[in-house]
């Protein structure tokens, strides 16, 4: 991930460098427990009480100089950081914060894209809130002080008027080559650690067809601003973000919390049976995207898992719930539980 700004030194994603391009690895090995948190959706206060639930950030952080406590845990958090909260770039600072601290205890810290970091590379902005624009034009300033004029004219700096001057700046921030999709372009779209497939929306088999990693490659060089020209390119973005229903960060086949009909349950985990058999070694996928109105759940015998709680209050406003991997073991860790398993 490219730097941005005094506080954005390094991505949250391990990089894997070809022919001199850094992308996000597919497939990641972790040491202990692997620990993942649903949709944040810009609220920075419910991603503390998450982290927290999970066992990494230090109770009664500071907020700038946040504590690692997660020993070797392996964080994943599954996109939509962004949109229907005012504090985006604050979680986003956070995790690269966590992330380099968690490197020292032998740790690390994943991030996935949603489909609102999509909407908002694409500059469709209709779900950003007032208090986002707001933290989005500090931020815009924050950089032409570090780096001078050169950024003045594009974050539209010296508009007068305070709605253009705010649109300019998220625009410049977002577009595909700018500061903050540069840093995007380092979160997964796909992210596989030890037997665990994370994925947003889900996969189908035509995704792993194709070739996942082809697919984090080709969103990681739409973000970077790269012309796209050739048509592999465009099908792989196709598959990987387009707005279709089984595009990866637009799926929801595995999200339905109550199926109309068993018939309904027993075609969406042969699809997902499907998918994962073309995996090498996956037992289980985890996905986010789809509000789940019981709390983090389980279907088709453990192999997919639905984390998205609602959890950030331009949602739901629901309980933080964490997801923990450890070893064989899978389970649901909420405030009131405190670690008690959740099985089928």
């Amino acid at each position: 991930m490219r730097a941005v700004g005094g506080a954005m030194r390094r991505g949250t994603a391990t990089e894997a460098t070809r022919a001199g391009e850094a992308y996000p690895e597919l497939r990641v090995k972790a040491p202990g427990r692997v620990v993942a948190i649903g949709d944040l959706h810009g609220d920075i206060g419910q991603a503390r009480r998450a982290l927290r639930l999970a066992g990494v950030l230090e109770d009664g952080d500071d907020g700038v100089n946040p504590k690692w406590v997660g020993g070797n845990a392996t964080l994943v958090q599954l996109g939509d950081i962004l949109d229907r909260g005012d504090d985006e770039i604050g979680i986003l600072i956070l995790l690269q914060k966590l992330d380099k601290e968690a490197k020292k205890a032998g740790g690390a810290v994943y991030v996935m894209n949603g489909n609102h970091e999509v909407l908002n590379i694409s500059g469709d902005f209709r779900y950003v809130t007032r208090g986002a624009f707001g933290e989005t034009t500090r931020f815009s300033q924050h950089l032409v002080k570090l780096f001078g004029d050169k950024f003045r004219d594009a974050f539209g700096i010296d508009e007068e008027d305070a709605w253009t001057r705010q649109s300019k700046a998220r625009i410049g921030l977002f577009s595909p080559g700018g500061p903050l999709a540069q840093q995007l372009s380092m979160h997964h779209t796909v992210l596989i650690v030890n037997d665990t497939v994370f994925v947003h929306g889900g996969l189908v088999p035509r995704h792993v067809e194709y070739g996942l990693d082809k697919l984090n490659r080709a969103v990681s060089d739409w973000m970077r601003g790269k012309e796209i020209k050739d048509d592999e390119t465009r099908t792989a973005l196709g598959m990987a973000i387009g707005g279709v229903r089984d595009s990866i960060v637009w799926h929801r086949g595995y999200g339905t919390e109550n199926f109309a009909t068993n018939q309904d349950r027993s075609s969406s985990c042969e699809l997902l049976e499907k998918t994962l058999g073309m995996i090498d070694g996956a037992n289980r996928m985890v996905v986010g995207h789809t509000p789940q109105l019981g709390g983090a759940n389980c279907e088709c015998d453990g192999k997919i898992w639905r984390i998205d709680v609602g959890m950030s209050f331009g949602v739901l406003g629901a309980e933080p719930q964490v997801l923990e991997i450890d070893g064989g073991d899978v389970r649901v860790i909420t405030s009131a539980s405190s670690r008690t398993p959740s099985r089928l």
